[in-house]
């Protein structure tokens, strides 16, 4: 059977839907000879440890369809953790309201890094305020972004 990695991760996809759970991330190492799937998932209720057991048992036997068999490659499932890496405009819809660090591909006021509250996402651009001013950052200009848990660390105290 042919695939590709847009199948496996679709067929990710609607296995979570039905769980109630959201794919936030996946990362297929060394395809088409798969070494390593490693998937994160996201729910807004929390994802305990045997949460992540049941799955990685369900999702092993949901890739055999792929010709993917236990103990042909490493299937990790996690959450994407605090310090969690913002890619997609879901991702940074999520982070609305925490603090966040980017680096720009470009500089804006000869800075390349930002730290700040994520404020608002589109499709386009975020806002961030940073200190007393908000700043707008085209979302193209993003070379990396994540949530910063220095900050999430001093806020929790």
């Amino acid at each position: 059977m042919e695939y590709t990695e847009v199948d496996i991760k679709e067929s990710v996809i609607t296995f979570l839907t039905e769980e109630n759970l959201e794919l936030y991330d996946i990362n297929i190492v060394n395809f088409p000879n798969i070494d390593k799937i490693e998937i994160f998932i996201f729910s807004e209720e929390n994802i305990n440890y045997s949460v992540i057991e049941r799955l990685n048992y369900q999702l092993q036997r949901h890739l055999e369809e792929f010709n993917l068999f236990k103990g042909d490659y490493e299937l990790v499932i996690s959450t994407p953790g605090i310090e969690r890496t913002l890619k997609t405009d879901r991702h940074f819809e999520l982070a609305q309201g925490e603090e966040v660090k980017i680096k720009l591909y470009s500089p804006v006021n000869n800075e390349y890094t930002f730290q700040g509250e994520l404020i608002e996402s589109d499709v386009n651009k975020v806002t961030i305020q940073i200190e007393e001013e908000q700043q707008i950052f085209e979302i193209d200009n993003i070379k990396r972004a994540r949530v910063n848990y220095n900050k999430f660390k001093q806020k929790v105290k």
